[in-house]
């Protein structure tokens, strides 16, 4: 029983669609392009959230089956950026917090080519693909305060790890990257791709702001997380020009914990091709379909 399934799922694959067994490619492509966050830190208008972009580089490995269908695994390096002093609104500027955090993704997506993708003379330039799959990342938020660069997940700046606070955040998570791109093939074994493919984390804290500021009495106080966590937990003193701290009690919202942070990637790539299934073709250049 097991061997005619095993024989009927293999005969899926190969002949469905289209029953071309030659349809298949593998290519190995780099890119460049911008990452943009968006979480709470973030300006309410486009122009701004666009100039907060980073510079980021992407390695992929893509297998294309029967046309239609693609496999690829991602390797992605870059930053994440966002600034609460340029935002338009007044009570966001208050606020005045900011970070920064390098970011290291692995990610498997699955393509879809709308129209079927092929590489011979003749076939279509134009490729567009929706696309979707899972990713791990890595980030690290930080900021500046009086010249230096501080991290900020291991101060726990909304009282993490203090009594009766969570944990401090991992700074490994999961995404779901989703998007849409598109091929324009310039030769037989090159193509360039340009997509857009957002990424809906499964954390809040991509920017260190989720929950709710922490007094700083509580902060400074016995079992407390500092003077520093408490500085940069708040930093309204600072867009007012004061030294002394603005204290807020235990409990005020700081961020919009009930959604989740995103951030999106935009890359150009080059993509050669490895491998076009030519060893499936006969001498005779007739297809050598597998035989049971």
């Amino acid at each position: 029983m097991k061997r005619y399934f095993a024989i009927a799922l293999i005969s899926f694959l190969f002949y469905f669609p289209g029953n071309d067994c030659s349809a298949q490619y593998t290519e190995l492509g780099f890119g460049a392009g911008m990452t943009h966050y968006w979480g709470d830190l973030n300006a309410p208008d486009f122009p701004t959230n666009f100039s907060n972009g980073r510079f980021a580089v992407q390695l992929s490995a893509r297998y294309i089956y029967k046309k239609y269908f693609g496999l690829r695994g991602n390797f992605v390096l870059g930053r994440l950026y966002g600034d609460d002093r340029k935002s338009k609104l007044e009570w966001q500027k208050q606020r005045n917090l900011n970070f920064q955090s390098p970011l290291v993704e692995l990610g498997v997506l699955g393509e879809f080519y709308i129209f079927g993708y092929e590489t011979f003379e003749g076939a279509s330039v134009f490729s567009p693909y929706l696309t979707v799959g899972l990713s791990v990342f890595r980030f690290d938020p930080s900021t500046k305060f009086q010249g230096n660069t501080v991290r900020l997940q291991p101060l726990g700046t909304e009282g993490q790890g203090m009594f009766g606070f969570r944990d401090k955040y991992s700074l490994i998570s999961l995404a779901i990257p989703m998007g849409a791109g598109a091929k324009f093939k310039v030769s037989e074994r090159m193509n360039i791709s340009a997509e857009v493919v957002g990424r809906r984390t499964f954390t809040d804290f991509v920017d260190d702001v989720s929950g709710s500021y922490v007094s700083y009495e509580d902060m400074v106080g016995p079992g407390g997380n500092g003077a520093l966590a408490a500085r940069l937990g708040n930093r309204m003193n600072e867009y007012f020009g004061q030294e002394e701290p603005i204290d807020l009690p235990t409990g005020t919202q700081r961020g919009g914990q009930k959604v989740r942070d995103y951030y999106f990637i935009s890359t150009i790539s080059v993509n050669l091709m490895l491998s076009d299934g030519k060893s499936l073709r006969s001498a005779s250049g007739k297809l050598k379909c597998p035989k049971f």
